[in-house]
């Protein structure tokens, strides 16, 4: 034990003050008139030395007592293993605030960062001596302040500029990074974490900064919410008189039960939906969503939750592409092999003039203009040229469709054209006669190209195959429809950013009845459909993750100007030579709408990322274990933190212990003191 004020032990001589006080009131005789003797000399094998043994017991607590005050005002402390240098050494304090999302969390509705920024002053106040101090943010990680701080030196944090940030951090590489770069040539070397700690330590810390002493500031754990934890469109055929399917995960984070917790839809802010529901804690719930979108274009809509401790995840937004119309081009090696096309195109037409055609008839492709099409449709097509492909392959990458329907001039081909387009290679063409056919079966049940037919008997709609290509699907081709050999009949080739959806066999009586089929139509319309829905640009990101944006070649001169969920207006310029805008400034939770010159042109959403979710914290023992027992020391909510710093470095202060054996050695003096009634004559 040692004392932060050794000259004020010279007060134990006061402790003394008792015993003097008794041995001079000894030197005191009075003499007292008494009958008899005999009673006297009764009393003094009793009372007498009852009374002498009372009397030097109280002297001894009462000397006691004095000894322990004065021990108490000495400042007496319990010296640790600490290397701490006297405070007027120069000292260095690394401060890192974890501003990220997850401390958005309330509780007493002040947030942790609230909290957090609270605890600032009481560690500025426990500095003494000279120190050179560091205040880091970690989302986005910056320099809060930097400077050297003297004795009397007065510190605002309240004007320090951190702002709560819903994007995601990394917090043990900002400490690394943090500490690695800071100037720590001194005796003296602390870091303060003021976090909720969403996950563990690296292993390497604790050899990375051996000399180095963290504080945890923990906080507390999680009540209340219930989160929004998915919503997903079900349906990929989307138009505005079809039902659209919203699947949405909710999950009670929190560690008590919500009853009748309402979750709302939205479609352009009209509500179009809602359920009520009770969340037990730790458990997730779906809940399915079906709506018509009533409009074509940009859908918004938002998911909404009632407030609880974390209003992050309470409400989401979202927004859906239904196409206002889709631009075909269709190309054909004679006007036989059109005159069926044009036949289907047509019927799905319609009066709505969903379809906007451009027929063709090119034995030989050579030039083909695509900046304006969503879909291309090549019926049995007899060869390409070097600048045909490469215009079909820039088609591809901005997110243009193929529907490919190969005959007899598939196995003419050039190898150049199978291996730019990632077509499968070809095998034979295989044509039966008489009556013999094959029969076609359904691979792929869950292709959203197959589901919610209105068809009776979706087996006794698929075609009789007489004749049709061979071929060999590369790694990453689906099959979708197959004939019962096993080859291939409707094949999905993925190309970049977009598809190719190739038939080994055409429309066309000698070698299928496809045509006659009520199936043919539907299904073609939905390839259509998915072919041209565009999802790209209305597709979500996590908040600080770049967004990319396909422009149409027409409006890339445009003023572009992008507006935030907060209402700033950002002026953004395309990449001219990607025909795209990427932008990166996400940084806010909620839709992003886009403007071309003064037009609305698309929006966006941005979802919280999963790792700042609330849930996620990390034990105290884990972390004191990875960082080391000796070197973390953990603050719980509540513990008085300039104190606990203090015994930190200089050992544990027991002023208090002291103190509270003053008291109840006091009590016991006050008790054996006390005047006995039994003891005192009554006047008569």
């Amino acid at each position: 034990m040692a004392f932060l004020f050794p000259n004020i032990l010279w007060g134990l001589l006061a402790a003394s003050l008792p015993l003097v006080i008794h041995l001079i009131s000894l030197r005191r005789t009075k003499t007292v008139a008494f009958s008899s003797i005999q009673h006297i000399k009764a009393l003094e094998h009793n009372a007498i030395k009852k009374l002498k043994i009372m009397q030097w017991i109280l002297i001894a607590l009462r000397m006691t007592i004095i000894a322990a005050l004065v021990l108490m005002v000495s400042g007496p402390i319990q010296v640790n293993d600490a290397a701490w240098v006297p405070s007027e050494k120069e000292s260095v304090a690394v401060m890192i605030i974890d501003n990220s999302a997850s401390m958005a969390v309330t509780k007493d509705r002040d947030s942790f960062l609230d909290q957090a920024k609270s605890e600032i002053p009481d560690i500025l106040s426990s500095f003494t001596g000279l120190v050179h101090l560091r205040v880091m943010q970690t989302s986005p990680p910056k320099e809060i302040y930097s400077g050297t701080i003297e004795p009397g030196d007065q510190i605002h944090p309240d004007r320090w500029p951190i702002k709560q940030s819903a994007s995601q951090d990394d917090l043990w590489a900002v400490i690394d990074e943090t500490l690695s770069n800071t100037n720590a040539n001194m005796p003296n070397r602390e870091c303060f974490i003021l976090s909720d700690f969403p996950s563990s330590p690296p292993s390497s810390i604790k050899e990375s900064f051996p000399e180095w002493r963290f504080y945890g500031f923990g906080r507390a754990p999680l009540v209340d919410n219930v989160s929004v934890n998915e919503l997903v469109a079900l349906s990929q055929i989307k138009l505005p008189n079809h039902l659209l399917k919203l699947n949405t995960k909710i999950e009670n984070m929190g560690s008590v039960e919500r009853r009748n917790v309402p979750v709302e839809l939205y479609l352009n802010d009209e509500r179009v939906g809602q359920i009520v529901s009770h969340f037990q804690p730790g458990r997730l719930k779906d809940f399915l969503f079906q709506v018509y979108p009533g409009k074509s274009g940009v859908v918004r809509g938002k998911l909404e939750l009632p407030h609880d401790h974390f209003s992050l995840d309470d409400r989401q937004t979202f927004e859906l592409n239904i196409p206002e119309q889709i631009s075909c081009k269709v190309i054909a090696s004679s006007q036989a092999d059109l005159f069926m096309l044009r036949t289907v195109l047509e019927s799905i037409n319609g009066q709505d003039r969903l379809l906007d055609l451009e027929l063709k008839v090119l034995p030989q492709i050579e030039r083909i203009y695509l900046e304006e099409t969503d879909v291309l449709i090549l019926q049995d097509p007899k060869s390409f040229t070097p600048s045909a492909i490469e215009s079909i392959k820039r088609f591809l990458n901005r997110g243009g469709s193929i529907l490919w329907f190969a005959g007899t001039n598939y196995p003419s081909l050039e190898s150049v054209t199978f291996s730019n387009l990632q077509l499968p290679t070809m095998g034979e063409q295989i044509m039966l006669d008489g009556s013999s056919y094959f029969s076609v079966r359904i691979d792929d049940r869950d292709n959203p190209l197959l589901q919610e037919l209105n068809l009776r008997d979706l087996e006794e709609a698929l075609p009789q195959v007489y004749g049709y290509n061979q071929v060999s699907p590369k790694q990453g081709h689906k099959q979708i429809l197959s004939l019962n050999n096993d080859d291939p009949f409707l094949m999905e080739i993925p190309f970049g950013g977009s598809q190719i959806y190739l038939f080994t066999s055409p429309l066309d009586l000698r070698w299928n009845d496809f045509s006659m089929k009520g199936l043919l139509i539907p299904m073609i319309h939905r390839l259509l459909i998915l072919s041209a829905t565009d999802e790209l640009n209305t597709g979500m990101v996590v908040v600080d993750s770049p967004k990319t944006i396909r422009i149409p070649k027409e409006l890339i001169n445009q003023k572009w100007a992008i507006e935030t969920p907060s209402g700033n207006r950002i002026l953004v310029v395309p990449d001219y030579n990607k025909g795209a805008i990427v932008f990166e400034q996400t940084n806010e939770l909620g839709s992003y709408e886009v403007y071309a010159g003064s037009e609305f042109f698309t929006a966006f959403s941005t979802r919280l990322s999963p790792y700042e979710s609330p849930k996620l914290r990390t034990s105290t023992n884990e972390i004191v274990r990875a960082v080391g027992a000796d070197k973390m020391v953990w603050l719980s909510p509540g513990t008085p933190i300039k104190e606990t710093i203090e015994s930190q470095r200089h050992g544990r202060a027991l002023w208090r212990t002291f103190l509270i054996i003053a008291l109840a050695l006091f009590m016991i003096e006050s008790y054996l003191s006390r005047p006995k009634r039994d003891g005192m004559k009554t006047k008569a």
